[in-house]
């Protein structure tokens, strides 16, 4: 029966394998101590159950619970001296547990316990030749955490911190599939007492007591977060906000209204801002979630180590996620895992664009809370905004934010925008914490519910607002079916560590040009952290494979053989591969997931077979190929080192000396600096060498002193080929981009827009005259970005808007330069 209740209600419960790993490691090296916050017999209870589930040494000393609980394991020891209970528990290789508060009727947080085994366990450290280590630890099977006022609930039957035996029963009965074990920092109490040897055992007993306390009051932050305030003392608090109340009162009079006016107008942007968290809100949207979920995808692939070194980390400074964003989706995925393993939502910043009727006041009680996309001039707004971030940041409250700023429309990862990054800085440079831990976050979608409407605004259309329109086409997703999801986590990034590392002191003030540097720094270093943990998809692979080639189609072995030189990448480079590709063939048309991410292409009718003495030929649909492109431009961040140097490479010619390759390669990585995320704190030199080292292990190219030779093997140019042309849509669309000056000398275009416009234009008369061969280079994103190269090399200047270039002959010739060396990349027949 035990086994059976187990099986039921105890093997669901959250028990990492690092955190397995670590109390076997400790167990293997001394004695261990399991300590609790508060005496609850379901955390007995779980305890003994899954040390002897994992094989640990089972709990055999006991402090502090009531007799009753204990009776059903005889062989634990309850009662009796310290020394006879914990020197059983060693002798019989077991450990010992002990609880730190007790419940008790009318008090909310516990009472002090009856016994104090610490006196006795610091004796102990002191005569034992093995370790004696103390490790706090919580089981976590609450929805919530502790109110900062208790109310009547918490008074009769128990807060959360200390819950009475009605409610620990209901509440993990009610919760106990979201519940988790958590282990803490441990104490070798061996060391401790040698640190500090003028110390007694009573005064040593008492330090380990309050540093337990510190510990599970951090694992208890992580997991919770903060104590929850209701949100209108959160804005009464956010407005007594020094650094706001100093701006609305300058703002006051230099526009001469009155003080009240502009705190009244402070109020009313913080209530259109502010999140209003609810966790019965959350219970209500989570199965709901979960329904839609198994709905539409095939799985959500969570990685789990990363997950729990990110919140590992929670317990030292609060968390702000830093996710990719391709997908709306985005904003569920990410909450709905954090809640259904038991921890708490992040408050999620959102566009204002979201707060639309019904689903904003949903959002917001999930916690979103709403920024508009662009308040320079709005300094009320401006400043309410910062001081409500500052406010999260003193508080402790974990955040998730999208660097990105919007959804990626390519599938490739976008330049960070420095906004949330500045005001969190900020928060913590003026005081308002001592750091904070961001975390890069890689959500990938083997397809995006979004991915049709992505193609239309891509060629030219306007983005459609989301409304209620938007929200009634539901049941048309609910039809389909969406593959899998893919979250990865890369090492957090500690604030404060990361500053120390560029030779600034947290503790002294910063130039306001150092922040800046500061800032545009870890932007790029969170984009390079999710760009390294991105997930290889088996749609990412096929939609690479067939779009990186100049002719009509491919053939089955042909695709095959892309394929394996894309996953041997990858694996060197230790790319996260979907779970489902280990070990999978690449051959299209045997069973696996490449063979279902072609049907699934085919089914959309994005690409079409032909059979032809007896193979089978791969084409795309060219109206489909910009719709395709997103799946491959996922992996354009992995791939683009290599593809800059094959394309040096090709268009320098075999044998072309080193350094000429080398500079044809930084012309390219300067030309695309806004398309891709680089390594960081590596110079270009190193990266390039790195590179054709790399080019060289694949049997690609020969490197004899100073020139790059193309192997001799049959593989070798077929290969390199197909990854120089993994950059021939943007060669292309840059190519569009320059030939589109010429527009603007003559006064044709005079503004973005116009240039935007006229450069599809184009590129359609460019495409249809079979001049450039890419469908998908016809991308307003990406001529966008080509814009913005062309603003900072002045071949193009903005003034009031409007867009000039240089009429000199020098101005037309370098235009004329840049086009031609554009084109020297895309000659290959």
């Amino acid at each position: 029966m035990g086994r059976a209740l187990g099986a039921r209600y105890l093997d669901g419960v959250h028990f990492s394998a690092e955190t397995e790993d670590e109390l076997r490691s400790l167990h293997a090296k001394g004695f261990v101590v399991h300590v609790m916050r508060s005496t609850a017999w379901v955390n007995f209870l779980y305890l003994t159950w899954a040390m002897v589930r994992r094989a640990l040494p089972p709990v055999r000393a006991v402090c502090n619970l009531r007799p009753w609980f204990t009776r059903p394991w005889r062989q634990t020891k309850h009662q009796g001296d310290y020394a006879q209970r914990f020197e059983y528990a060693r002798q019989t290789g077991g450990s010992g547990l002990v609880f730190l508060r007790r419940t008790a009727l009318l008090a909310p947080s516990g009472k002090e316990t009856r016994e104090d085994p610490f006196p006795f366990l610091v004796a102990m450290a002191r005569q034992s030749d093995r370790p004696v280590y103390l490790v706090p630890e919580l089981f976590i099977w609450e929805k919530r955490t502790a109110r900062l006022k208790p109310n009547w609930v918490d008074i009769v039957f128990g807060s959360p911190e200390a819950p009475g035996f009605l409610h620990s029963m209901l509440a993990f009965f009610r919760n106990y599939k979201r519940a988790q074990f958590r282990v803490g920092e441990p104490i070798d109490l061996r060391r401790f007492v040698e640190e500090n040897p003028k110390d007694s055992d009573e005064v040593l007993a008492r330090k380990v007591r309050s540093t337990l306390h510190v510990h599970l009051a951090r694992e208890t932050r992580a997991v919770f977060g903060p104590p929850v305030k209701p949100a209108a003392r959160v804005i009464d608090e956010t407005l007594r906000d020094r650094a706001l109340r100093k701006v609305l009162d300058e703002h006051a009079a230099s526009t001469n209204r009155k003080q009240e006016s502009v705190l009244r107008e402070a109020r009313r942007n913080l209530e259109a801002i502010a999140a209003r968290p609810s966790p019965t809100t959350l219970a209500f949207i989570a199965p709901v979630l979960e329904w839609v979920f198994n709905r539409i995808y095939d799985g959500i692939e969570v990685d789990e180590a990363g997950l729990h070194r990110a919140l590992k980390a929670a317990g030292k400074a609060p968390l702000v996620l830093c996710p990719s964003h391709k997908s709306h989706v985005d904003y569920l995925v990410m909450s709905w895992i954090l809640w259904s393993r038991g921890y708490t939502v992040p408050l999620v910043a959102a566009g204002a664009n979201l707060s639309f009727w019904p689903l904003g006041s949903i959002f917001r009680r999930c916690g979103a809370f709403f920024l508009r996309r662009s308040f320079k001039d709005d300094k009320v707004y401006s400043a309410a905004f910062k001081a409500y971030v500052r406010k999260l940041v003193h508080d402790g409250t974990h955040q998730e934010f999208f660097p990105e700023g919007g959804r990626s429309r390519t599938g490739k990862l976008l330049t960070p925008k420095l906004g949330m990054f500045t005001w969190q800085v900020e928060s913590v440079l003026e005081g308002a914490r001592n750091d904070l831990m961001f975390v890069p976050v890689a959500i990938d979608y083997e397809k995006v519910v979004e991915s049709g409407s992505y193609s239309k605004e891509l060629a030219g259309g306007e983005k459609k607002p989301e409304d209620l329109k938007a929200l009634l086409s539901t049941p048309k997703v609910l039809a389909a079916r969406y593959g899998r999801i893919h979250l990865s986590f890369d090492e957090p990034i500690s604030l404060q560590e990361f500053m120390q590392a560029r030779g600034l002191n947290p503790e002294e003030p910063v130039t306001d040009e150092q922040k800046k540097s500061l800032v545009r720094a870890l932007g790029n270093r969170v984009m390079y952290g999710i760009s390294k943990v991105s997930t290889v998809t088996p749609h990412a692979l096929v939609s690479t494979s067939l779009l990186a080639h100049r002719r009509r189609g491919l053939t089955q072995r042909e695709l095959a053989d892309r394929i394996s030189v894309l996953r041997r990448i990858a694996l060197e480079d230790g790319s996260p591969l979907s779970v489902e590709l280990r070990n999978a063939p690449s051959n299209p048309e045997t069973m696996g997931p490449i063979q279902d991410a072609m049907r699934t292409f085919i089914s959309d009718e994005m690409v079409r077979t032909q059979e032809a003495r007896g193979e089978v030929i791969y084409q795309v649909e060219d109206a489909r190929r910009p719709e395709m492109s997103f799946y491959k431009n996922t992996l354009m961040n992995l791939m683009a080192a290599r593809s800059l140097v094959a394309n040096a490479l090709l268009a320098s010619g075999s044998p072309a000396p080193y350094d000429s390759v080398k500079n044809r390669a930084l012309f390219l990585s300067r030309l695309f600096k806004v398309e891709f995320i680089y390594r960081v704190g590596l110079t270009f030199d190193t990266i390039f060498a790195e590179t054709v080292e790399r080019l060289v292990r694949m049997g690609l190219v020969m490197h004899e002193g100073g020139t790059l030779t193309l192997a001799p093997e049959p593989h070798a140019r077929p290969e390199l080929e197909f990854l120089a042309d993994l950059l021939r849509d943007y060669l292309e669309a840059y190519l569009l981009a320059a030939m589109t000056l010429e527009d603007v000398a003559t006064g044709v275009a005079q503004d973005r827009k116009a240039f935007i416009k006229l450069a599809l234009e184009t590129g359609r008369a460019e495409y249809h005259a079979g001049r450039i061969t890419a469908a998908e280079s016809l991308a307003k994103v990406t001529l966008e970005n080509a814009v913005a190269y062309l603003l900072d090399q002045k071949y193009l200047v903005e003034k009031d808007k409007k867009l000039e270039v240089a009429t000199t002959e020098q101005g037309e010739r370098n235009r004329k330069q840049l086009a031609d060396d554009i084109r020297e990349y895309l000659k290959r027949a």
